[in-house]
């Protein structure tokens, strides 16, 4: 825990599957100077790698990342894949994280979610991918590392005061959204208003907000309230 003097926790930001760290910029750009911010690749998605890490896999080698970092206690943020990173690891190093933020994310995805998922990723062009700072191929087979996802039993282990955000037109995932919420102790639900799937790029300015408003809130982390946000 830090006192009142003490630096507020580095804030780490998770880019989903189809994204690059890049996609944090306007994020970044806004809380830049609050606090030690970091936009790692996601282990296992970086376009070099040949295959996606499984998703303990990936936690821990998170985890091996922010020890080299020097950050022993960090507040995560993550977006659809970065979501279930960042509760995977919250759930397993739960001393490593303060505040857990999980926007988008899936407990255990449904199979007809993942089948129109897939074909969407298949339509879009090899050249939208390489714009974007990632490898289609890599994408696609990160999408069998998703298929294999269930987050339920890992849910209750995490201890971090924890706010799930869903855009409110990502109709696909607000069902997973209050799965998250529920399996989380005192976790909070909130809808981001005009935001789609992607809330890091189609609501920059509103996200940031609700980061530096939940990251300073005060009060004991080890006890947050519970409830659900408009």
């Amino acid at each position: 825990m830090t006192g009142p003097t003490d630096p507020p926790p580095p804030l780490v930001l998770l880019h989903a599957g189809g994204q690059a760290p890049m996609a944090w910029e306007d994020v970044v750009v806004r809380l830049y100077g609050s606090r030690r911010l970091l936009t790692p690749w996601v282990p296992g998605l970086r376009p070099t790698e040949k295959e996606p890490l499984p998703m303990g896999q990936a936690a821990a080698a998170l985890d091996t990342t922010l020890m080299l970092e020097g950050m022993q206690q960090v507040d995560l943020c993550g977006v659809s894949y970065g979501a279930m990173v960042a509760a995977q690891l919250a759930a397993d190093f739960p001393e490593r994280v303060r505040r857990l933020v999980l926007v988008g994310g899936q407990v255990r995805p449904p199979r007809s979610v993942m089948r129109m998922q897939g074909a969407l990723l298949r339509m879009i062009p090899r050249s939208r991918f390489v714009d974007a700072g990632v490898s289609k191929d890599q994408v696609l087979r990160s999408q069998k590392v998703v298929r294999a996802l269930d987050l339920t039993d890992a849910l209750p282990r995490i201890t971090a005061r924890t706010l799930v955000l869903v855009g409110a037109k990502d109709v696909v995932n607000q069902a997973a959204a209050r799965a998250l919420t529920s399996g989380i102790a005192d976790a909070r639900l909130r809808v981001v208003e005009g935001a789609g799937h992607l809330v890091n790029v189609d609501r920059p300015e509103e996200l940031s907000t609700i980061l530096a408003d939940f990251l300073d809130e005060p009060g004991d982390d080890a006890v947050a309230s519970g409830g659900v946000e408009a």
